[in-house]
């Protein structure tokens, strides 16, 4: 209040003295007028005189940050309470708080508290109350920056970061923003302006200069108009970086090789520090592209500075492949020449199951790669490569269980069924303690049935398959129903399912399984722990139940904890429990973004289908890469697999996936704990790569 009086008296002499000028241009102005309306009359027009009655300012409060303006504006009212327009001067109480400009501009200059009027023709108006804060940014600084020991030309270090606080030494709060700018080195950094988040940090990129040398970026805090805050002390912190040549090629550099074959002389680098010593004891890491490996992928310097990989195999690229080796942010890359064309692997038929992978070939045959005894070659020892299954007998189709422990089965020419692997088979005689015992065999063995059976469908400790009554047969473990015969009783050889339907599909889970009738229902049974069965309950049902929804389904998979249908109109459904954090479904749910596809495999727990052009996507589970996007990450929806092949099959496993490109190429991405990537490696791979089998000089 006290502000407001003042305002409205204390001002009237020294205003009275700024309004003269004012009054006499006035004046000025007014005979100028009465002039020009008398030319050519001998009647002077009249100038009614100017009667300010009041001045109303637009706000009676202001709070401003130090450094910033507000514009305020006057509103001038006759005696008679009719807005005229007439100039006013802006003066302010606390010029060493805030300055006001002629146009009513305000600007912050110290903490504390002012008042702001207008004035004109001797009429004062009551006084804006105006406060400066000082709660924005007053000190800015590096945040977890320590210059790398040693960095390529061009290189990208860690993200730069810095700290913006107040005067009170905390971190500000509101977004404040600041510049980065390339100062040295004739690198780049983005963005050029960032702003700071709750934690008072702004980040930005830098990728160093082309050239060795000094390279530096400066952040400055920006103020109102994005020009550099005056009274932030320091206003400025720089980062700085020395590019020098870390490490080089000494040996094994531009070589040429049969690719799939060791190269003749084995690479090696020199590592120096910044005053062009060696390094002794500094890890070096290798890393061969091109599916090519090295006998170690780390290895320190010796006394000379020197370290060596060993044996550079090549991978199957033909043309340039590299190894590229990394000291701290220092890279060199040494590069070799593949010759001769790779043969891949081409079965007519490829299924992944279990940490195992198996192709049907044309001749019928079954080659299997990964773990035993799910290879089925009659050995305990893995297999890197396509190794045939010890058997005469010769196939058409073939499945592979998704749950582990798991097994594989295959339809015989004869119609007879073959099974191998953990808990492949039931025996007939009753164990001692009431149950069938459950065998691992290691190769194939025919199921005892009369049946005849077209597609099978192995599961975790039991059997389901379609006869050529187009009726579902199951055996085994039948705890939770999954046999379908309205009991959980189990059985030691294949029992029809119940309800007397026809099914066209059928797809066994770890303890449930679900087919897709003739005409195109969907029904599941057995365990519903999870709502796999997605008829809206957790309860489990031990005999066929409709999938929720009155869906026309194309297929149904059953996975671990979960099942996925196809829809005859290309969409996909999933529920259950997919293993990517979301919520338990009991009933069918589907992706608004996904495209239309034209088949889908469901695995262990992830998903995968192809489009009408043979594009691959996935989604679910992602730890081992079996998405095939080039990540670990989990995608609840469908994802584009990372790569230029097209597909024609595509096949989910227990952690990894496979696929038939167009040409019959199979190509494998994800787990491959045992080989069942078929690269002869034990290492994972986030994306495609083409199983070979030899070179073709």
């Amino acid at each position: 209040m006290s502000l407001v009086r003042i305002a409205t008296t204390a001002p009237t002499a020294p205003s009275a003295r700024r309004v003269a000028p004012l009054l006499g241009s006035l004046a000025v102005t007014a005979l100028l007028i009465t002039g020009v309306s008398g030319c050519g009359s001998t009647t002077p027009t009249p100038v009614p005189p100017i009667d300010v009655g009041s001045i109303q300012l637009n706000t009676n409060a202001v709070q401003l940050e130090k450094g910033y303006h507000q514009t305020l504006t006057a509103t001038v009212r006759n005696k008679l309470g009719t807005t005229v327009t007439i100039p006013v001067v802006w003066r302010s109480l606390n010029e060493s708080i805030a300055t006001v400009d002629a146009n009513g501009r305000v600007f912050a200059v110290d903490t504390g508290v002012t008042g702001v009027y207008a004035t004109s023709l001797g009429v004062n108006s009551a006084a804006s109350n105006i406060r400066v804060v000082f709660q924005g940014p007053s000190k800015i600084a590096t945040s977890a920056f320590t210059a790398p020991s040693a960095i390529s030309a061009g290189g990208t270090p860690d993200s730069l970061r810095v700290l913006v606080t107040d005067r009170l030494g905390n971190p500000v709060t509101s977004p404040t923003r600041v510049a980065f700018a390339v100062t040295a080195g004739g690198g780049t950094v983005a963005p050029a302006i960032a702003v700071t988040k709750a934690n008072g940090i702004a980040s930005a990129e830098w990728k160093l200069g082309p050239a060795f040398g000094l390279n530096t970026v400066t952040a400055t805090v920006l103020c109102e108009d994005d020009k550099p805050c005056s009274f932030a002390t320091p206003n400025v912190t720089t980062f700085s970086i020395t590019s020098f040549p870390a490490i080089s090629a000494v040996a094994g550099d531009a070589q040429t090789g049969v690719i799939l074959s060791a190269l003749p002389v084995n690479p090696s680098v020199l590592v120096l520090d910044s005053l062009s010593k060696p390094r002794v004891g500094v890890p070096v890491t290798f890393t061969p592209t091109g599916g090519g490996r090295v006998a170690a992928t780390v290895v320190s310097t010796g006394a000379d500075g020197t370290a060596s990989p060993g044996v550079w195999t090549l991978g199957d690229v033909t043309g340039e492949q590299t190894l590229i080796a990394k000291v701290g942010l220092a890279t060199t890359t040494l590069k070799a020449t593949g010759t001769g064309t790779a043969l891949h692997y081409m079965p007519s038929a490829v299924v992944a199951g279990a940490f195992v992978t198996c192709g049907l070939a044309t001749d019928g045959t079954i080659s299997c790669f990964g773990e035993q005894p799910k290879v089925g070659d009659s050995t305990l020892v893995n297999r890197f490569k396509p190794t045939p299954t010890k058997t005469t007998a010769k196939f058409t189709s073939l499945a592979a269980g998704m749950s582990s422990p798991s097994h594989l089965c295959a339809v015989a020419l004869d119609a007879s069924m073959y099974c191998w692997g953990q808990n492949s088979l039931t025996d007939t005689v009753v164990s001692a303690n009431g149950f069938p015992a459950i065998i691992s065999t290691q190769s194939p063995r025919k199921v005892q049935s009369t049946v005849g059976f077209t597609q099978a469908a192995p599961g975790g400790a039991f059997n389901c398959a379609i006869a050529s009554d187009e009726n579902i047969y199951c055996w085994g473990d039948n705890s939770a129903g999954q046999l379908g015969d309205k009991t959980t009783t189990n059985h030691y050889a294949p029992t029809a399912v119940n309800g007397g339907f026809k099914f066209a599909g059928v797809s066994s889970g770890a303890i449930h399984a679900c087919g897709v009738t003739t005409n195109g229902i969907g029904l599941c049974w057995g365990g519903n722990g999870n709502g796999q069965l997605g008829n809206g309950t957790t309860t489990n049902a031990t005999t066929p139940t409709a999938v929720s929804g009155l869906l026309n389904f194309k297929s149904i998979g059953a996975g671990d904890s979960f099942s996925c249908g196809l829809t005859t109109t290309g969409k996909a459904y999933c529920w259950g429990n997919l293993g990517t954090g979301s919520l338990i479904v009991s009933t069918p749910r589907t992706y608004a973004t996904a495209p239309d596809f034209t088949s889908l495999s469901v695995g262990g727990f992830h998903v995968c289908g192809l489009t009408a052009d043979g594009s691959a996507y996935c989604w679910g589970n992602n730890t081992q890469g079996q998405l095939g996007d080039s990540t670990v990450v989990e995608r609840p929806a469908p994802t584009a697999v990372l790569t230029t092949m097209k597909f024609k099959s595509i096949s989910a496993g227990y952690g990894h996936t496979c696929g038939a490109t167009l040409d019959g190429s199979v190509a494998c991405w994800g787990l491959n704990r045992a080989g069942e990537l078929g690269d002869s490696t034990t290492v994972n791979r986030t994306q495609p790569r083409f199983i070979v089998t030899g070179v073709q000089p």
